[in-house]
This record gives structure tokens, C-alpha cells and sequence, in this order.
């Protein structure tokens, strides 16, 4: 059920605007007797100083009402910066709000102050918001190929399972029919986050997301298919075979994986992997073991920096606006 569902026949869950419309209307329903007026007071006094208050009511009711009746009469949405091509026809305005699906063709969707986003066939891809600040897009299921030239986090994708923040770059994201979630990155950086979790994905590297759960770990599409199984089975059942697997056969270029698991884990696995990563990593003497052990921020920053894939200071300045 969607939202055009509870308008037609209350069925579902009302739209968030209507649900707090309902609310407000419903505080001024007629109880069927008339009330005894014969001791009101004047309320003038409410005008003279409160007008402010009359003015802020009155607008937010007009706003919300107004909202109601744009959907409720299908008016149109406004028109955003966005020009969609089906199959390669003429390009047409992509109004906010819109639901695009692609059917058995591709499309492409561009804007030239954000990017290009392609959508292969059988995608389902919603517009969201579009301000100078960010734009927010839904994919549903399927896939998109984004090539983005906005600034860093202007450019954002929610899936079932986590969002997609672009730091400027070229990458594809697919969703399945379950929520699930792959995302591959061609150029340049995309943060992928779920609630607290969080994944750092440049170049050249990729990971998965799951519904409940949020992203996986990351790794370097290059790795060796013994680390990626055995990653896949520590990040799903937490077995510590599988860790130690994926330990055992790291490289010095999968310790982005390893900085990830660092922050994953605690206590003794927190432990063997700082180890291994201490062996792949040339780290300053300010990160040790007993800081990452107890999860101190600054080393872990630290740590991040040894990889010489870019500074901290870059993406969580970013991150503020996320």
C-alpha cells in the first residue's frame, strides 16, 4: 500500500503531512451541542499580543491544508534542476517527488549542477528533495550508474538498507527485490551508513548492505576470493575462523578492510586484528594497541591516515552535513 492509497480510502499509513492535518482538524471538531457563550471573556487581548502567534497557527495550517490538497488533487510537483531520457527520447523535466520506473529500457537522468545517473531496466528510482544543499534520491530496486560532479555530500541515495553519500565520484549501486544492497566505486569516494555504521569506499573497492543490519565491510574488488568469502562469513555470522582467514590472507591494500574491522569488533578480536594490521601498516608510534584496544578516536584517525588514502580531516569535515 502506498500513500494515494490512504487518500483514496484510508487504507495503509496516512503521508505524514495529512496524518498532523487529521490532527489539527480534529481538535476543532463540532461536538454537536452548542456551547454556552453567556460567560466568555473577551479575547482580543490574544490579537493585540499575541499576533505573532495567530499569524505562525495560521500559516502552518494553510501550508499543511495546502500540501494535502496539491496531492489530494494531483497538482502538479514543482520542477527540479533534473532531465530524464527514456530509451533515449527527448528529454523531459523531472518534477520533485517523482517515481521513475524504467520498465524493459534504460534511462538517464541529468542535471548540470549535480551529475548524470544512469538506470538500467527494471529499476525503480524515486526523487526525493532537491535543494542547492543536497539531492536526495530513493532507489528502490535495481540498478544506477552515477557519475557526480556536485560537491562532496550534495549527492545522496537511500536504499532499504543503508544510504549512499557521494564524496565526489563515479560509482553503481544495486538494490535486489530483498533490500539487499552492492555498491562498486569507479573514481574517487562513497561513504555508505546505516544509523552508527559506516563504510569508506574509494576506488576500486566495494560493499555490501543488508536490510537490519546496515553495510558490510569494504574491500578491494582485486582481493583474493578466499578474503572475500571469509569476510562475507565473519560479517554475517561473526565466526572467528573466518576472521582469522581473512587475517591470514590480507594484503598490505586490505587493510582498508582491516581498519573497518577495527571498529567492529572489541576485546580480543579487536586485539589479532590490530595485530595483523600492524604488520601490513607502517604506524606512527602515537597508535597503539592498548588505544585501539579501548577504541580511542584520535589513533583510530591515526591509523586511517597510515593507509595514504586521504586524510580524516576531509571526510569527517564532510561528514557534518550528512
Amino acid at each position: 500500500m502506498n500513500e494515494e492509497d490512504y487518500l483514496w480510502d484510508r487504507s495503509g499509513e496516512p503521508p505524514p503531512e495529512v496524518a498532523h492535518l487529521e490532527y489539527v482538524l480534529e481538535r476543532l471538531r463540532w461536538s454537536g451541542t452548542q456551547p454556552d457563550l453567556s460567560r466568555a471573556k473577551p479575547v482580543s487581548w490574544l490579537w493585540n499580543k499575541r499576533p505573532w502567534f495567530i499569524a505562525a497557527a495560521a500559516l502552518v495550517v494553510l501550508g499543511v491544508g495546502g500540501a494535502f490538497l496539491a496531492r489530494r488533487m494531483g497538482m502538479p510537483q514543482p520542477v527540479t534542476s533534473w532531465e530524464l531520457s527514456l530509451a533515449g527520447q527527448k528529454p523531459s523535466a523531472v518534477r520533485s517527488g517523482q517515481v521513475i520506473e524504467t520498465g524493459t529500457t534504460s534511462a538517464t537522468m541529468e542535471s548540470e549542477f549535480v551529475g548524470e545517473v544512469e538506470i538500467d531496466p527494471n529499476s525503480r528510482l524515486r526523487l526525493l528533495a532537491t535543494q542547492e544543499e543536497q539531492h536526495r534520491l530513493a532507489l528502490d530496486h535495481g540498478t544506477i550508474h552515477a557519475y557526480i560532479w556536485a560537491p562532496p555530500t550534495r549527492f545522496v541515495v537511500d536504499t532499504p538498507a543503508a544510504k549512499a553519500v557521494d564524496l565526489g565520484c563515479q560509482y553503481t549501486l544495486s538494490v535486489g527485490k530483498d533490500g539487499k544492497g552492492f555498491l562498486s566505486v569507479e573514481m574517487g569516494w562513497v561513504a555508505f551508513q546505516w544509523k552508527a555504521i559506516e563504510s569508506f569506499i574509494p576506488e576500486g573497492a566495494a560493499c555490501t548492505t543488508r536490510m537490519g543490519y546496515g553495510p558490510d565491510t569494504p574491500y578491494f574488488l582485486d582481493a583474493a576470493e578466499a578474503f572475500t568469502k571469509s569476510l562475507a562469513e565473519f560479517d554475517h555470522t561473526g565466526n572467528e575462523q573466518a576472521m582469522r582467514l581473512v587475517l591470514s590472507t590480507a594484503r598490505p591494500r586490505d587493510a582498508l578492510t582491516l581498519w573497518h574491522m577495527l571498529q567492529r569488533t572489541q576485546g580480543r578480536e579487536r586485539g589479532e586484528i590490530f595485530d595483523r594490521f600492524a604488520e601490513l601498516v607502517n604506524l606512527p608510534s602515537s597508535v597503539t594497541r592498548e588505544g585501539i584496544l579501548r577504541g580511542d578516536r584520535k589513533g583510530l584517525d591515526t591509523a586511517w591516515d597510515a593507509l595514504k588514502l586521504g586524510d580524516t580531516s576531509w571526510w569527517r569535515e564532510w561528514k557534518r552535513n550528512w
